[in-house]
């Protein structure tokens, strides 16, 4: 009996520690994930899309693989790799990695592209223009002025050297030539001048403005054109439909004429009746109404 009872205080003792054991473990598990969601939420604050596209050159060029700045940013926010920006160069590799808090590469990834060691704008050999527009379609900051059949231009101060016009010119007579003498980004403090990097700063903020303006307004032509398409795209009336607005015109027409004709024949009496008079603006808004649907027949 003694040994029974010993070895039920034994076992007590040793599910008790296992006990503890398993408590210990699960508060473990609870502080690291309290460390995980912390560290995600700083990531999240430090990951926003604003901040890492307020790094970024604003060429918008898609060296980087995207349509522009600001979809690069959002995908580096995703954890894109971050040395995908040509133009930015390792400067802004360096200062991306700073902001997200992540290792830096040494350069950018030589998939995408080398830096060039100075800016670069467009230039149009106008005398050689047959504008054609198509650069100026293909312009992601609308620093191309010109119309069809007429010579175009560069506006070289809001040129970003993006070389996307280059391509689509039918007689190649656009140039990619050394700009002004303006840093690419504004993260070398050590080699430019307090007031260059000002200037590629501003130029950055003038070209991503510029960047949203032009895409708001394709975005509102786009959608006029879709609407222009949608009402061409509506089924032409047939002769009956158009019949039956006919009808349905004269009709009303010709009900408001009884009423106001009886009403004109009262008054010469000098009587006047308040059921007809009631029913004049009735009869009136039906007589427009139906007008007005034959007239948008006839301009379908």
């Amino acid at each position: 009996m003694a040994a029974a009872d010993n070895f039920q205080r034994l076992h007590q003792r040793h599910a008790g520690r296992h006990h503890g054991c398993q408590l210990a473990a699960e508060h473990r598990d609870v502080l690291a994930l309290d460390r995980l969601l912390a560290l995600a939420e700083r990531r999240g604050l430090l990951a926003d899309p604003d901040r890492i596209d307020a790094l970024l050159p604003q060429t918008q060029c898609g060296l980087c693989k995207t349509s522009g700045c600001r979809p690069y940013a959002e995908q580096m926010a995703q954890g894109e790799a971050i040395n995908h920006c040509v133009p930015g160069g390792v400067p802004t590799i360096q200062a991306l990695a700073r902001l997200l808090q992540v290792p830096a590469p040494e350069q950018v990834d030589p998939d995408y592209g080398i830096t060039p060691s100075h800016r670069l704008v467009a230039f149009i050999r106008e005398d050689e223009c047959i504008g054609c527009t198509k650069c100026i379609q293909a312009c992601p900051v609308d620093a191309i002025v010109g119309a069809a059949k007429l010579m175009h231009t560069i506006i070289e101060a809001e040129c970003t050297g993006c070389n996307l016009c280059v391509a689509p010119c039918p007689v190649d007579c656009i140039d990619l030539v050394p700009g002004a003498d303006i840093p690419l980004t504004w993260h070398t403090p050590q080699n430019e001048s307090a007031h260059a990097l000002q200037q590629a700063k501003d130029r950055a903020d003038k070209a991503r403005e510029r960047f949203l303006a032009r895409n708001s307004r394709l975005a509102l032509a786009a959608e006029a054109l879709a609407k222009r398409k949608a009402e061409k795209a509506k089924p032409a009336l047939t002769d009956a439909e158009r019949s039956a607005l006919m009808i349905a015109a004269a009709m009303a027409r010709s009900q408001l004429k009884k009423v106001e004709k009886q009403l004109s024949a009262l008054q010469a009496r000098g009587e006047t009746s308040e059921v007809l008079l009631a029913q004049l603006p009735e009869l009136r808004a039906a007589a427009q109404a139906a007008q007005d649907a034959l007239e948008k027949a006839a301009l379908a």
